[in-house]
């Protein structure tokens, strides 16, 4: 039975979902234990390779057979599904476990601004400095959309790619076998 892109997107967006969050809050709770630091960046240098691998054995179950738009399709689900269940879990935990989560790290951000006078890190913390007197300050749900979009436009863009190789790949090879 051929399984439709959007519904293995979706079921594969639902462990991608769980790379997403454990990524994020390894970043978050970083600076507590450090090593969180270096699983969190390697987890974010690795989507690629989940997502090709996600990919690689949807284009196996389908013998294939898989066309670039299905590919590109499933990738921009997986994305999509991933980011909402990750972005689910950030808002629960900026909004209600810790609350004052974005004015800490708007606070880092002035700190660090400090400490590097005449840089774009400086200039950085100057306008968080801006934004924390103005009262300014971004609700998690904002802070979550903005990520949503991104990973969603940084989705497409890296399914194109892996969908254009297995395409290709693909095609090569029904090429080679005739």
């Amino acid at each position: 039975m051929i399984t439709s892109p959007y519904r293995r997107g979706a079921d594969d967006g639902f462990i991608f979902g769980l790379y997403l969050t454990l990524m994020f809050f390894g970043s978050i709770f970083s600076p507590r234990l450090p090593l969180l630091g270096f699983l969190s960046f390697a987890l974010m240098a690795g989507v690629p390779a989940v997502i090709f691998l996600f990919m690689r054995r949807y284009d196996r179950a389908m013998q294939g057979c898989a066309t670039f738009p299905m590919l590109w399709m499933q990738g921009v689900v997986i994305f999509t599904c991933g980011i909402l269940i990750s972005g689910a879990l950030l808002v629960v935990y900026m909004k209600w476990i810790e609350p004052d989560f974005i004015v800490r790290q708007l606070e880092g951000i002035v700190e660090m601004g400090i400490q590097a006078p005449d840089t774009a890190l400086a200039e950085a913390g100057d306008i968080a400095s801006q934004m924390i007197k103005a009262r300014f300050i971004p609700t998690p749900i904002a802070v979550v959309t903005e990520f949503i979009m991104g990973a969603i436009v940084s989705g497409s863009l890296l399914s194109i790619l892996l969908g254009g190789y297995f395409a290709i790949r693909n095609k090569s090879r029904r090429k080679h076998d005739a």
